[in-house]
């Protein structure tokens, strides 16, 4: 299987768009991440403890015992500091991003198993080599492990 038939549509935002979008659309679609574009064009991707980790501040992520103390009444505020943050704000900068998991439609599916391993990703940017790079779609770890595990059916025996 080619990385063309496993490839879904998945939630993608612009580099410029706020960070409230990108939470909501994260948790809207129930997804780990988000594909961050330029334009079409898959830039990084945004995982969902990225946008956790701009929320809560440093000195909570450190002491669990303070964040206790913090309760519920502090997830508004922290809600809060995405308000005045764009999606480019949460991102590493250029140079200490990992590199884009990204295959063109040809991809095989041990390709993308085994690129998603070296990344330690669990998603893939599918994009055009024709189209000058422009996103067609991801292929997620779980399907590649939903084809890569499944067993075909056994043949019925005819009754003796």
């Amino acid at each position: 299987m080619r990385a063309e038939d496993l490839r879904e549509d998945f939630p993608s935002i612009e580099v410029g768009a706020t960070a409230q979008e990108a939470a909501r659309l994260i948790g809207a679609e129930r997804h780990s991440a988000v594909i961050v574009v330029d334009q079409g064009r898959p830039v990084t991707v945004l995982t969902a403890s990225q946008v956790l980790g701009a929320m809560v501040p440093g000195y909570l992520q450190e002491d669990p015992n303070l964040v206790r103390v913090y309760g519920e009444r502090a997830a508004d505020a922290c809600a809060g500091r995405l308000d005045a943050k764009t999606v480019k704000d949460l991102l590493p900068p250029k140079d200490r991003r990992t590199e884009l998991p990204v295959v063109d439609d040809d991809a095989t599916t041990l390709e993308c198993a085994a690129l998603m391993s070296r990344l330690k990703m669990p998603i893939l940017v599918v994009a055009s080599d024709e189209k000058d790079g422009v996103m067609l779609g991801a292929i997620t770890a779980s399907r590649v492990l939903q084809h890569l595990v499944a067993r075909p059916e056994q043949p019925e025996q005819p009754a003796p």
